[in-house]
């Protein structure tokens, strides 16, 4: 889960930030035919990374400019070179030219066609004096220096000095983003500006950086300022204004003095007055009527000294102080609990320095990973006019949680019983102070977040089509090793508490455990042929690795044991087969199911069949037994054919007559990527000869159409009982897996409990107390086998809390036509915008985008928008009733037929599948990625809402 956020916010840093690119003194020029310099892009893709820029002088391709290298080859109509960008990152690009508007282009991602465009994507060519005011004007550095280093005008580019001319200016439609292309004697430079912020701030990017914040004043701040004129006219002087650390070497954060308002004490303050005398200014700070009274003293060493005692000031500074000698007074043991495992509450607080009051926009997230479920527990914090928040929520140990807020994403440190405080001091990663119980651990942690950030891994990865097993499991341990003695090295030049240390240590150490169990993860995306992980490769975990309680506290512990579970040697060979007949009639019995006078008939029959032909069955069984593995993939083909079929094809081949070599000709005619294997043709071969021509005569006249009526209408109605009974089996063979492969451990148990604990939130539905009883004896650690009975009892709160719930419709489809259910669900919306969502309770993305959607919902509740939820009989109906009192909208739990029909329609090859209708009852958009995220469908809805 953390190395999936990591690399999708890192792609997302580098498609909304910028780069510049600075040619050497060869000043290179590439060999290439005219008619391919321009502007290309992949049309049927949206996504803004297919686009790139051929230009005489380099290549910009993922908005990064590269220099050509000397290595420019050609071959017929083939062109191969590569190129550098400023990071020495080298690429190598191919491309062969199909006509002068259109080329087959190879980005180390096998060959695409592109398309040339007059212009990048919805974007216009403009002139440097077409540019708006705000951007011609002198753009100062923000770090401190005041540096002017770019100068705007109608008629000139200057950058560092130096004046440049301006061979291409781009305007992104819709945006005030500006791509310039200029030159100087020596070569190209490409820059993005950016205005993203208050009037008077610009971002720029440049040099192969992201891009940096500048000011059009040297007297503004250097940070963004809603409102510079209040700044300028503040009565705050500018020489105690900051955010104040002390200057002991722990780099706590103290209070704030901003020009409007201070915090102090985990409080937000207005200013009454601020008057000098002598030396020293005395601040009176005051909130609801109470007051403070604060000395402040600049002195002469860039500190300022802070106190409400006069006499008694404290020096604090703006920077942070590097003292590896610091000793912390207070015990942070004390403070975070020895016990590693705990049940309570955390609470995370603070306020956003920023926040507007008038922002659509009132709520944050914060995602708890739980270990003990595999899931991950979301819950909502409401942010008060004045930007101070507070929310509280369940956890079992010390963890880190990701905290999403209006422009800022955040990743914070909460225990059970403790309270978290957090000033959020801007959008930029990592520009946070916190207090309360864990204000050391996160102030340290906070400052490494560069390391859990770095590249290294995600450089790995890139590359691993090049890296066999073992190259890449030595590679994984070099990084992890690089990063631990990194880590040694800072904590030798400044303080680091303990807990931090070890705390990062410990995230480092698992991180690589878990990139190189990642393994097959990254080779499948890549499409590589090569080893599998083994039993071999996984030797380094050994059980001190597996019983290190602490680890729990990290976050790369939970991706790691999620990688760990996954392994193939711990899921080889785990199948259960469907229970017959008579099997499926001792499982309703032990569940006191009352059997109707037919069924029990066909029970007898069955028994009766079982005993006078008890040799040919267990011929069949034996035979089975020993070829289980051949018979295993020979099912899952089949399964994958039985899916790609329609129904005449089903009844054609899968009929009495099913053979391999049937099922090969349609493989064949159909050109589909699926073989059968010598062994598994010898494996029908020997199982068509296996009972004698009598033993088959029976089992003909045994199986006739009604007696396969039968079975089937007895399978259908206890299908639900069935279901229990496999996922039951499933989870029992799973946990024998894990414990033959882990044995005994403490990762072994938490393993062990995701098992059972993810039927839970899978089918929605409580384990009772028998179940709960023998699932704990599966558990040896008790503190983990408690955790069973609680997050049980959760569920049923949450059952019960459902219960009576509103906004949530159910309704039926009774007595329609398969081919008409569409049109009869949407005609009770006509006039609205309808959201359709096709999901199943099963499907964890499915009930991901749900979650997502919630906040969406009530900001249309009182408009003419319906959102709609349809799924299909594989939704169990109990789970199912459970699930839906917490999903606001309007439900169909269609038929099998129905939902048949409804796939055909929509092609639904897959869940979650949406739709958007307008207001004359048309579909207007199907599964395009921009119903996938709640701020593009706000955009939509606002869009067809306004049309007739």
């Amino acid at each position: 889960m953390e190395q999936k956020i990591i690399k999708s916010f890192y792609l997302l840093f580098l498609l909304l930030t910028t780069q510049i690119f600075a040619q050497n003194d060869n000043n290179s020029k590439i060999d290439l035919p005219e008619l391919v310099f321009g502007e290309w892009t992949t049309v049927l893709d949206k996504n803004r990374f297919t686009e790139f820029t051929l230009h005489k002088h380099f290549i910009e391709s993922y908005w990064q400019p590269y220099l050509y290298n000397d290595d420019f080859k050609k071959s017929e109509n083939l062109y191969s070179f590569t190129a550098t960008n400023d990071h020495d990152d080298t690429k190598e690009f191919k491309i062969k030219v199909i006509s002068k508007d259109t080329l087959s282009v190879n980005r180390g991602e096998g060959f695409k066609t592109f398309f040339r465009q007059k212009t990048p994507r919805k974007s216009s060519y403009t002139t440097l004096k077409e540019c708006p005011d705000f951007l011609k004007k002198t753009w100062y550095t923000t770090d401190g220096n005041n540096k002017l280093e770019f100068s705007l005008t109608d008629d000139e580019f200057i950058f560092d000095g130096k004046k440049y001319e301006v061979e291409q200016v781009v305007n992104y439609s819709g945006s005030r983003q500006y791509r310039f292309l200029v030159k100087d004697e020596i070569g190209y430079k490409m820059f993005y500006f950016k205005d993203w912020y208050a009037d008077g701030y610009l971002q720029i990017g440049y040099n192969g950086n992201y891009g940096d914040l500048y000011k059009s004043n040297k007297a503004y701040p250097n940070s963004r300022t809603e409102n510079v004129a209040a700044y300028l006219a503040s009565i705050v002087p500018k020489e105690i204004q900051g955010n104040w650390l002390k200057t002991d070497g722990s780099n706590l954060w103290s209070h704030t003095l901003y020009y409007n308002f201070a915090v102090l004490d985990q409080v937000k303050w207005n200013y009454k007055s601020i008057k000098k005398k002598g030396n020293k200014y005395i601040v009176i700070l005051e909130k609801n009527g109470t007051e403070k009274v604060m000395y402040v003293q600049p002195n002469t060493n860039n500190t300022v000294s802070f106190g409400f005692n006069k006499k008694q000031l404290q020096p604090y500074s703006l920077e942070k102080t590097n003292n590896p000698n610091f000793k912390l007074k207070e015990n942070t043991s004390i403070v975070l609990d020895t016990t590693i495992l705990k049940v309570g509450i955390a609470t995370y607080t603070g306020i956003i320095k920023n926040f507007d009051k008038d922002n659509t926009e009132r709520t944050g997230t914060v995602a708890v990973n739980n270990i003990f479920t595999g899931d991950q527990d979301s819950y909502i914090i409401e942010i008060e006019d004045d930007g101070s928040f507070s929310v509280s929520f369940p956890c079992y140990h010390l963890e880190q949680v990701y905290v999403k807020f209006p422009k800022s994403y955040s990743a914070v440190y909460v225990a059970p019983g403790k309270k978290t405080w957090h000033f959020i001091n801007s959008s930029k990663r990592g520009d946070g102070f916190f207090a309360g119980d864990l204000k050391q651990l996160n102030t340290d942690v906070n400052s490494l977040f560069f390391m859990v950030f770095d590249e290294d891994y995600y450089n790995l990865t890139k590359n691993i089509k090049e890296l066999t097993l073992k190259d890449y499991k030595t590679a994984c341990f070099n990084i992890q090793k690089q990063q631990i003695h990194k880590l040694d090295s800072i904590s030798k030049t400044r303080f680091l508490s303990t807990k931090a240390y070890q705390t990062m240590h410990d995230e480092l150490t698992y991180r690589g455990y878990e990139e190189a169990l990642s393994y097959d993860m990254y080779k499948r995306s890549s499409s590589k042929d090569g080893d599998d992980i083994d039993a071999e490769y996984i030797s380094f975990i050994t059980p001190n690795i597996l019983n290190n309680k602490k680890a729990i506290e990290t976050s790369s512990y939970n991706s790691f044991i999620n990688r760990l579970k996954f392994l193939k040697p711990f899921r080889e060979g785990i199948s259960v087969t469907h229970p017959n007949v008579v099997e499926l009639a001792k499982i309703l019995n032990e569940e006191g199911v009352e059997l109707t006078i037919d069924e029990l008939a066909l029970i007898e029959k069955h028994k009766t069949y079982n005993i006078e032909n008890a040799q040919a069955i267990k011929k069949q069984k034996e035979f089975n037994d020993t070829h289980k593995d051949i018979l295993r993939d020979i099912s899952r083909k089949f399964g994958t054919l039985y899916q790609k079929m329609t129904d005449e094809e089903r009844k054609k081949y899968f009929g009495e007559n099913m053979s391999l070599d049937n099922f090969t000709d349609y493989i064949k005619s159909n050109k589909l990527d699926i073989t059968f294997t010598e062994a598994e043709k010898e494996y029908q071969i020997k199982a068509q000869n296996l009972l004698t021509k009598e033993e088959k005569e029976n089992l003909k006249l045994f199986y006739s159409e009604e007696t396969n009526k039968q079975n089937r209408a007895f399978s259908e109605k206890y299908k639900s009982h069935i279901d229990k009974f496999v996922s039951s089996e499933l989870k029992r063979k799973g946990i024998e897996k894990i414990r033959e492969n882990l044995e005994d451990t403490f990762s072994t148990d938490v393993i062990i409990a995701q098992e059972i604990l993810g039927t839970l939130s899978r089918n929605y539905t409580p384990l009772s107390d028998s179940e709960i009883q023998t699932s704990k004896k599966e558990i040896k650690n008790s503190f983990i086998a408690n955790v069973l009975t609680i997050e049980n009892d959760k569920l049923k709160t949450k059952i019960e809390a459902n219960n009576s719930r509103t906004g949530y419709v159910v309704n039926t489809t009774s007595n329609i036509e398969a081919n008409r259910i569409f049109e009869a669900i949407t005609s009770k919306y006509k006039g609205k915008v309808i959201f359709v969502d096709f999901w199943a309770t099963w499907c964890g993305p499915c009930r991901s985008g749900i979650k997502r959607m919630k906040q969406l919902k009530e900001d249309y509740k009182d408009k003419d928008v319906a959102f709609v939820y349809i799924t299909s009989p594989s939704s169990p109906k109990t789970t199912y009733n459970n699930m839906i009192p917490s999903i606001k909208g309007e439900h169909y739990r269609v038929s099998k037929d129905e939902w048949n029909y409804l796939g055909d329609k929509f092609n639904i090859s897959g869940i979650p599948h949406y739709l958007l209708v307008n207001k004359k009852g048309e579909v207007v958009k199907q599964n395009t990625s921009d119903l996938h995220s709640p701020e593009s469908i706000k955009l939509l809805l606002d869009s067809y809402l306004e049309k007739e």
